[in-house]
């Protein structure tokens, strides 16, 4: 029997490989310097580090306006305190560049469990394009699942991270929610104590202070601000809440690169600023950036 028939399907499921890996290559090159775009992975003087909190509060071109610097804002949904490490180390890693300032939100729920599960897998797009990322992946992942993303690249996207990938293109950093925050709805979830609570881990916080030492070490001055929450969240749990702060402020204490900025008080009473307990609507984000924008002032240089 002649072979030709079985050689002509191995030359064409070559040929399909051939072309999946190119079109993952093409297409990850295309979707990553979108979501490169969204993130800011650019120098600039300051570097805004969160989660969504900092990503519907912040509007990164008033800031950058009110400020006189220019700003990047690399915030990602459900980002936890060991995660931000990794983002600024990959920022300076990816840029070659060291901000002069980090903006980076806290709270009494900062060292609280209960953001992203897995959020590893936030970082997925730039497994090779960051030491410090690749090795969080890789300690994170399943091997498994650490391989697929290697072999398959298109497999490191998903919805959230495609529609960053267009606003990158569009370079549209603004809150656009809709929403309103239903305060009769969150006082009975109140009530049924169904709500983010606040803790303190010992590991979060050992990352906590890891970071204020290498920011230290880096000569990179850091603004801690703690953004706005609802006041019923906040008065919840006055005492665990008062000790979390408490211990932020011990902490940021012994480092004098470090400035905590309280822009919680001014507007946690003010409802209509938000969407829901822990975000701000686009309102909001306009006058919260307004606040701090008066408040981020770096020193002079010689």
């Amino acid at each position: 029997m002649s072979s030709t028939p079985k050689t002509s399907l191995i030359k064409k499921c070559l040929a399909g490989l051939l072309v999946f890996a190119i079109v993952n290559i093409l297409c990850l090159k295309l979707f990553n310097h979108g979501l490169k775009q969204y993130y800011c992975l650019w120098p600039a003087d300051i570097l805004v580090i969160g989660h969504s909190m900092s990503e519907m509060a912040i509007d990164r071109d008033l800031l950058e306006e009110l400020s006189g610097h220019s700003v990047a804002k690399y915030c990602m949904n459900g980002t936890s305190i060991p995660d931000r490490l990794v983002m600024i180390r990959h920022y300076i890693e990816s840029t070659g560049h060291k901000p002069k300032a980090i903006l980076y939100d806290i709270g009494p729920r900062s060292f609280s469990g209960g953001l992203a599960v897995n959020s590893h897998a936030l970082f997925y797009p730039f497994i090779n394009e960051s030491p410090t990322v690749a090795k969080y992946v890789r300690d994170s992942a399943s091997f498994k699942e650490y391989w697929l993303k290697n072999l398959i690249p298109l497999s490191r996207y998903d919805d959230s991270r495609i529609g960053a990938v267009i606003r990158g293109y569009r370079h549209d950093w603004k809150n656009r929610s809709v929403k309103q925050l239903n305060i009769e709805l969150f006082k009975r979830q109140l009530a049924k104590g169904s709500f983010w609570k606040v803790q303190l881990n010992p590991g979060t916080q050992a990352v906590f202070e890891e970071t204020l030492e290498f920011l230290e070490k880096e000569d990179i001055r850091l603004f801690l601000v703690h953004l706005p929450n609802v006041d019923l969240l906040n008065n919840a749990e006055p005492e665990k809440s008062a000790a979390a702060l408490n211990y932020i402020k011990d902490a940021i204490s012994r480092h004098p690169n470090v400035t905590f900025i309280d822009a919680n008080s001014a507007f946690e009473s003010r409802y209509e600023l938000f969407i829901d307990p822990l975000h701000l609507n686009p309102k909001g984000q306009l006058e919260v950036t307004k606040y701090l924008g008066g408040k981020i002032i770096l020193p002079q240089q010689p």
